[in-house]
């Protein structure tokens, strides 16, 4: 979530400053006066961090964050007490890692990336005058046994929480804390709470995993009302993950709901303020909320159930009524204002104008998504393309860079070396004028239609939290239902609900120590607001990329020489239904060739043309559509009408199901071993479609032998690879394999049967049905036709039977 290079320097003078300040935090886990009056606020920060390799450099920039505004607020340091990862262990446990140099673009998605991408470093987590407890269940047991006399009635506890946490299937009110090497789950930090004297006000603010959990813990006991003795804030809803969560998070600054939360908390007087604040600042796709937005959420469905009417119907209703006084509403009305225009969408007043958003956002983040993929892609081809031709002008530079040599340099002599390879690399691909012209154009595509696609993906998480705060104007209106027909009676159905609602919110109007002076907030640093929508549909349509609709690969050298192909010549896997590629009468093992005239140097130039070529006009590309011999191939000028890329790709026809029809051997099948080509057809056989280099293939021969033996079943032997290295397989086997073994270089059987895996293992009778299809093997399983029982040749034992 952070990047430690850009705030080492700040973290070192911000604890040389507090050493001073924080000192009575190193003194004992739990050192409170005894005579300090009631009302006392204590804060108990936890980062459980779960491993070294998970616990982040920003989990103890959240903690050290939390600390300088509790102590700006006036909360002395004995009060709060600090738990993160295995505590004063001297052991290794954080995870932190610098940030690459501004020109490492240049090597991401290359054969050099993760070879000299600044690597993760583990590290001992040291803050000074500042004691860490282990984050682990027995050290907070004990912290709460002391508390129960060292906490008087009256006082209140912050509990922040900052790392992972995990969801539970089986039971999502019952997330978990991950701690260090374990966990805490909801039930378990109730009865930690419940440990408390009666009368102590607890806050929780949690940035974890499925946080929004934890607002279960608002009720003492059961499904009673709220006592408004706990109340909290959190990052996200119990059945969704937060932003903070991931690891590339880990080299981004001031990113997700504990960074905006604590910089919130410096700067408004209450907690419920600093969570408004969020809600239009966090520019994550986490969706705060507080533990009154769950409690009348509660409400509302529980009222939808009983009327047997949609939850979203009845919200809508409720709202209907609220805006009949839309005075009583402005705070609520200029929150949702506010949050509508920092994401650049609008400002809902019903359910309904959500959810129609909602499908909009959700196909337009798809296709932007899609589109910054297929730029990223092309642009990384571009990459390694360049990669290569440095190395090939700079022999120097490849001796260094071979894996050998890199494996024995420390981390520091690789970032120095990396340092010194960024500018020749840079410089070398500006000498190539049109090509770098072409590398920045699919960068800044790729580029500018990711961050489009954050934005949207935050957006949709913005249209969440306007939910949530129409979900509570009506619960609210609920609530208070019946008190405008009878004001002054407070034993009518929703009293108790009303009562509890208010103590929520007393509570989530948590001062923690002394509020900031107005006059000292600073917001020059606020982040601008997101673009408007419109301009966002402009970039798709300008990054949008022609579609051809084919999945390719390089030809192989050795049929590139056999047939006469140029360097750049592509294999057609697979023709996409209903593309411009099928409507041209391209077909899957064709040849593509490039323009007539000028025939592509590289593979990966089909997908430049493809994506930069126009739309709607008829282009020709040179097609070999090969023979069984190379002098039987068929070249032809195809006229292709390109379409702009699609957000969902047509599924392609599946491959042929048992009871299918087998599709028809192709003469192009050459066999090895043997002067003439199996013809299996018509006749039960077996298909088996192998590699060289598949262990479990070799490890099924036997079976599959002793199998098609049993049947008197011939068995065909399929292999995509060229004929010399299969045939210098055959001749160094010593053991028995299959008589029949054909090679098929233009992978057409491979694409007309749908072989995704190997060894695959297809049983076809006599009229060419499919009866069984097994992809994979192992020895416990065996060959998987039903009746089929195999036990492995040993003295005086039979290899096969067939009952």
């Amino acid at each position: 979530m952070s990047s430690p290079s850009s705030r080492t320097e700040r973290r070192r003078v911000r604890q040389v400053a507090f050493v001073s300040l924080l000192c009575c935090l190193s003194t004992a886990a739990f050192a409170r006066d005894a005579q300090s009056p009631p009302g006392t606020v204590h804060a108990l920060l936890i980062n459980g961090g779960g491993r070294p390799t998970s616990n982040y450099l920003s989990h103890l920039h959240h903690l050290e964050d939390m600390v300088h505004v509790l102590r700006g607020r006036g909360v002395a340091p004995e009060h709060i007490h600090v738990f993160s990862a295995d505590g004063e262990d001297p052991s290794a446990d954080l995870t932190t890692r610098d940030s690459p140099p501004a020109d490492f673009w240049l090597l991401e998605g290359t054969s050099l990336d993760s070879r000299l991408r600044p690597q993760a470093r583990l590290v001992n987590t040291y803050w000074a005058g500042v004691t860490l407890h282990p984050a682990r269940q027995a050290a907070l047991r004990e912290w709460f046994e002391a508390a129960r006399t060292r906490i008087v009635p009256g006082d209140q506890l912050l509990i922040f929480v900052t790392d992972h946490g995990t969801g539970d299937r089986d039971d999502p009110e019952n997330s978990a804390i991950s701690l260090w090497g374990e966990k805490l789950t909801v039930r378990e930090l109730k009865a930690l709470l419940a440990r408390l004297p009666a009368g102590i006000q607890v806050v929780m603010v949690m940035s974890q995993c499925y946080s929004g959990a934890f607002a279960n813990l608002i009720s003492d006991a059961g499904p009673s009302e709220p006592s408004g003795n706990v109340c909290g804030f959190f990052s996200t809803t119990g059945q969704q993950k937060a932003y903070g969560c991931y690891p590339e998070g880990r080299d981004r600054d001031k990113l997700g709901h504990a960074f905006h939360f604590i910089e919130a908390l410096g700067r408004r007087a209450t907690t419920a303020e600093a969570h408004a604040e969020v809600l239009a600042d966090d520019d994550t796709p986490d969706v705060p909320l507080q533990t009154s937005d769950a409690y009348l959420s509660r409400l509302v469905s529980t009222e939808a159930a009983a009327r047997r009417i949609d939850v979203d119907a009845l919200v809508d209703s409720l709202l209907a009524q609220a805006w009949r006084k839309r005075t009583d509403w402005e705070p609520e009305i200029r929150l949702l204002d506010r949050i509508g225009t920092a994401f650049g969408t609008f400002s809902p007043r019903r359910l309904g104008e959500i959810s129609s958003r909602e499908k909009e956002l959700q196909a337009l983040t798809e296709q932007m998504s899609t589109y910054a993929d297929r730029w990223n892609v092309a642009q990384t081809e571009l990459k390694e393309s360049l990669l290569q031709s440095f190395l090939g002008e700079q022999p120097d530079w490849r001796a260094r860079l071979e894996p050998a040599a890199l494996d024995g340099l420390r981390l520091e002599d690789r970032a120095v070396l990396l340092e010194e390879l960024l500018p020749p690399l840079l410089e070398h691909a500006r000498r190539r004028q049109e090509f770098w012209q072409r590398l920045e154009r699919f960068r800044d595509h790729a580029v500018r239609g990711s961050e489009a696609g954050w934005r949207l993906e935050v957006r949709k998480a913005a249209l969440q939290r306007m939910r949530t705060i129409l979900v509570g104007i009506a619960g609210r209106v609920l609530v208070a239902h019946d008190r405008e027909h009878a004001p002054s009676d407070e034993t009518m159905p929703h009293a108790a609900q009303r009562q509890a609602l208010a103590r929520l919110e007393r509570c989530e109007a948590f001062a923690a120590g002394e509020p900031p002076d107005p006059a000292t907030v600073d917001r020059s640093d606020a982040a601008p607001p997101f673009p408007p929508l419109s301009e966002e549909l402009a970039l798709l349509e300008e990054i949008s990329p022609s579609w051809l609709g084919v999945r390719f690969r390089p030809v192989a050298p050795p049929v590139r020489a056999a047939h006469g192909l140029p360097a750049g010549a592509n294999l057609l896997d697979a023709v996409y239904p209903d593309s411009p590629a099928r409507e041209g009468g391209l077909e899957a093992g064709d040849i593509v060739l490039g323009p007539p005239g000028q025939p592509f140097s590289s593979p990966r130039e089909l997908r430049e043309w493809t994506m930069t070529a126009p739309r709607g006009v008829a282009l020709p590309l040179l097609v070999v559509r090969p023979g069984e011999q190379s002098g039987d191939d068929v070249q032809f000028e195809a006229s292709l009408v390109l379409r702009a890329y699609p957000a969902h790709l047509p599924k392609p026809s599946g491959p042929p199901l048992v009871g299918d029809r087998a599709p028809i051997l192709p003469a192009t099948l050459k066999p090895v071993g043997s002067s003439e080509r199996a013809d299996p057809e018509g006749r039960p056989r077996v298909l088996f479609f192998w590699a060289t280099w598949c262990g479990p293939c070799k490890k099924a021969v036997p079976e599959v032998m002793a199998f098609a033996q049993s049947r008197s079943l011939s068995v065909l032997a399929i292999s995509d690879e060229d004929e010399d290295t299969v045939r210098r397989f055959l001749e160094g086997r010593k053991e028995a394999f299959f008589s029949q073994v054909a090679v098929d270089t233009l992978r057409k059987t491979f694409t007309s049967y749908g072989i995704s895996g190997t060894p695959t293992i297809l049983l076809v009778d006599r009229d060419g049905i499919i009866r069984h299809r097994q992809v994979g093997y192992n020895a416990e399983k065996g060959v998987t036709v039903e009746g089929w029982t195999w036990v492995r040749a040993t003295t005086g034992s039979t290899e096969g039977k067939s009952p």
